[in-house]
């Protein structure tokens, strides 16, 4: 877990949340960017995650995992961060199905509780690539 990660995950929460009740995300890419752009995108920090250099890995079907990979902001990043995020084929083995449960209505406050359960444990699965731990 990447220390300060969690404190401006602390910090930025709230935003977070509000764009979760503005409705569900469609997927986990949906959840993963608005992570990097609404919580750990906080200042002008060279060294952060950016948005935009979000890269994708999906050698599943059915069902399998997720790799995402984030670039730095600035020119040429030398830091990248990676999280890994299993999903299945139906709510019954897929978090995020699970929590839509194939509705399009707003968001329940349990929902939006869900959804935000889900992206602090992306936020703590997040690593640097290359680093030790």
């Amino acid at each position: 877990m990447i220390a300060e990660f969690v404190t401006l995950w602390d910090k930025n929460k709230e935003k977070l949340r509000a764009v979760f009740e503005g409705g569900h995300p469609d997927s986990y890419d949906d959840i993963v960017k608005n992570l990097v752009a609404v919580v750990l995108n906080d200042d002008d920090s060279y060294r952060q995650p950016d948005p935009n250099r979000i890269h994708k890995i999906d050698d599943g079907n059915y069902q399998g995992t997720l790799l995402f990979v984030i670039g730095a902001t600035g020119y040429q990043p030398s830091d990248y961060w990676y999280v890994k995020v299993g999903y299945g084929s139906c709510s019954g083995c897929d978090t995020l199905k699970g929590i839509k449960n194939y509705t399009d209505r707003t968001p329940t406050k349990e929902q939006v509780d869900e959804y935000m359960t889900l992206a602090l444990h992306i936020i703590q699965g997040l690593k640097l690539m290359g680093d030790e731990e």
